[in-house]
């Protein structure tokens, strides 16, 4: 693999005008190096995650998926379906770098709208505000003032009606691009703890590194894969477009188990595939074709659909993604080091910039 000239939009995205382009690809750049930096702080580690653009290691891909579905919320309301669904429904537990948002009419859901498009991407584009006012318009489907997207000052506030009604980029506190990266990067550090040495669970991984959350789906994944590559001597850095992505558009009836109210099939043209390429998904739309029945009036396990979430867990649920570019094995001989503080109780919020919103704050 070359080294990367420039780092692209995230799903690839044409958004952005040529110096825009450039100026995004150094703030992903910086968030890499920044990684880097933090990994040397350990005495004696040679780093394995490095920046793509300032390196040329060969590699191949190596993807990481994750159920989107927050597994917090189904750890707490897990026994009371109708209450977890409706907990999922709020942003702000929506924590596995998927949300959603819902359009009723008649109090029934005719469209449910998926995003896994990083803050960061959408606050750089709000540098030009005729762009961010143009790009919240097409996603709307009507004009957007701009004034209900930035204060007074100009500042961009993320958490407009505009986002909060229809999911156009993510908002949970969580949920970020830097918390991407900082989990892939310093889920390379071996570590030992107790009388393992090194230590391969997961959980015991994360609670001894404190990259993320335990709880989640996303976290203690991510970090178990890429502690696997590490321990194997291999680098390991993120690939270009770095995002997070919906890892393909399941078929409604054939990977779901979504079904119309006569028990018929759901095609997948309820799908649109509305932000990013088909390797590279950050927007996707669910809704029903002309002369389809509405979506809350599809069964799953024949119940109507009645929150987004239904969808989202439904048989193998949405998956989310990142990929990473792992290189040759035995390249490295890294020590493995001792947990950089006490060691988090199990079901312990972690302290890693993926995990800075405690469960009695998930709420919006």
């Amino acid at each position: 693999m070359a080294k990367i000239p420039q780092f692209s939009a995230p799903g690839n995205l044409k958004d952005l005008s040529a110096p825009m382009a450039a100026s995004w690809s150094t703030k992903i750049s910086g968030f890499i190096d920044t990684e880097v930096v933090r990994l040397t702080t350990n005495h004696g580690l040679q780093p394995q995650f490095y920046n793509p653009s300032k390196l040329d290691v060969s590699g191949n891909p190596a993807p990481i998926n994750w159920q989107g579905f927050p597994q917090i919320i189904e750890l707490q309301y897990g026994d009371n379906p109708q209450e977890m669904y409706r907990q999922a429904e709020m942003r702000n537990n929506q924590d596995e770098y998927l949300e959603w948002a819902v359009i009723k009419q008649g109090g029934k859901i005719t469209k449910i709208m998926f995003t896994c498009e990083g803050p960061e991407y959408w606050s750089h584009v709000a540098s030009d505000k005729a762009l961010l006012t143009k790009l919240y318009s097409d996603i709307v489907g009507q004009p957007v003032p701009q004034s209900e997207l930035f204060t007074a000052g100009g500042a961009y506030q993320p958490r407009n009606k505009f986002n909060m009604a229809h999911a156009v980029h993510l908002i949970q506190p969580n949920n970020t691009l830097t918390a991407e990266i900082n989990i892939a990067a310093q889920a390379t550090i071996i570590r030992q703890h107790g009388g393992h040495d090194p230590v391969t669970d997961p959980g015991e991984l994360i609670n001894c590194s404190r990259f993320g959350d335990p709880d989640r789906h996303s976290d203690p994944h991510i970090g178990e894969v890429v502690n696997g590559v590490a321990r194997q001597g291999c680098s390991l850095t993120l690939q270009d477009p770095v995002g997070l992505y919906i890892d393909g558009l399941p078929h409604p009836t054939n990977d779901l188990g979504i079904k119309k109210p006569d028990g018929g099939v759901v095609g997948p043209d309820y799908w649109t595939l509305a932000r990013g390429d088909q390797d590279h998904i950050v927007r996707a739309v669910f809704a029903a074709p002309a002369g389809q029945p509405a979506v809350g009036d599809l069964e799953i396990g024949g119940k109507k659909i009645e929150f987004g979430g239904q969808i989202v867990k439904a048989g193998p649920g949405m998956m989310v993604k990142l990929t990473g570019i792992v290189g040759k094995p035995g390249v490295f001989h890294n020590p493995s080091f001792p947990c950089p503080g006490p060691v988090l109780a199990a079901h312990a919020v972690g302290f890693g910039p993926s995990s800075m919103v405690s469960r009695s704050s998930r709420r919006s």
